[in-house]
């Protein structure tokens, strides 16, 4: 069995696209993500998407982190998709609409023709669930001030004056699993340069430290927004690249924009026994 894939990267987020139709025969999708995904043994990536058909939008994503999970939704990753579907002609016009298990999620390609190497994608990314604004949390003798939304999938938010990867490796993991978010969450560490620019490295639950994260992105720009740390239009920075995030005055709407790239396709073929 050879399955066609296509992969993709947003700012440094790395995923495999494959359509529904084209696994039918894998009998355990978690199982076969996590082998397509490793990094020596599969095809190495973040995450995995499988196009489906919907039957309230456009087209439907399902998404998976590197380790075979489930997630209801990766920004980067949709921004990915979109291109993907765009390309490929499964949607047919600039404007669509993707079902996510987070909700429907109207797309926008701003820039670029079907085949460009980059495109500039726009996600109305939807509502938030605000945790909490101000917590203090302590580990091995450190004291951390932090936030917590839901913005598609759960996000923690350090806020820090001076980011640190190794602090990132060595905290990251730790409070993916505290006590205090039952189903994990993803952990980023921010710092907010001045109103309009903040910088932000974050550990994705069931993947690790990534280049990049749409959600967490988003995430980090909307508190820092209820905190009164920014402005509601900001550019915020990852190891992997730039995104912009605007929060409407009026309705609170969330837009994320920033480019998908195409690294190549091909076949891949799956373990035997």
């Amino acid at each position: 069995m050879e399955i066609p894939f296509w992969k993709l990267e947003g700012i440094g987020n790395d995923f495999i696209v494959v359509k529904e139709r084209d696994i039918s025969m894998v009998e355990d999708e978690s199982s076969f993500v996590k082998e397509v995904c490793h990094r020596r043994l599969g095809l190495g990536a973040d995450g995995l998407m499988v196009v489906k058909e919907s039957e309230v939008a456009d087209v439907k994503m399902r998404y998976y982190n590197q380790d075979g999970s489930r997630a209801d939704l990766c920004g980067n990753g949709l921004r990915c998709f979109a291109k993907y579907v765009y390309d490929q002609g499964i949607v047919s016009t600039k404007e669509f609409q993707v079902e996510t298990s987070a909700g429907i999620k109207d797309i926008e390609i701003t820039e670029g023709e079907p085949g460009e190497g980059i495109t500039e994608i726009k996600i109305l990314m939807g509502d938030y669930t605000l945790d909490f604004l101000r917590k203090r949390f302590s580990y091995d003798g450190m004291d951390f001030e932090a936030s917590s939304c839901i913005m598609g999938v759960p996000h923690l938010v350090i806020w820090k004056d001076v980011l640190n990867l190794e602090e990132v490796s060595r905290v990251g993991p730790v409070f993916e699993k505290d006590p205090s978010f039952p189903q994990g969450t993803n952990v980023n560490f921010a710092r907010v340069v001045d109103e309009s620019f903040i910088e932000v490295i974050t550990w994705e639950r069931g993947c690790g430290k990534t280049l990049g994260c749409g959600t967490g992105v988003t995430a980090v720009a909307v508190l820092a927004n209820e905190l009164g740390k920014t402005h509601r239009r900001m550019a915020v920075k990852s190891p992997g690249g730039l995104l912009f995030i605007e929060i409407t005055p009026i309705e609170n709407k969330i837009f994320m924009t920033g480019p998908a790239r195409k690294i190549g396709e091909g076949r891949y073929l799956p373990k035997q026994g």
